[in-house]
């Protein structure tokens, strides 16, 4: 198993909608949730994923 965390699939659905969609009022009302909601889930996405191409590791 590597380091990296595990997404939830709610995480990962948020996650695709983010890269397709074209802000977080989209992904929002593709999940029938608040955008202030998809922005917590997106920003524990970005948290357990770490900084992408981070050359720390």
């Amino acid at each position: 198993m590597s380091g990296r965390a595990l997404l939830t699939e709610v995480e990962v659905r948020v996650a695709e909608l983010a890269l397709a969609a074209p802000g977080i009022e989209a992904v929002a009302e593709a999940l029938g949730v608040r955008p202030e909601d998809a922005t917590v889930v997106l920003e524990t996405v970005y948290r357990k994923l770490g900084p992408a191409g981070s050359a720390t590791h």
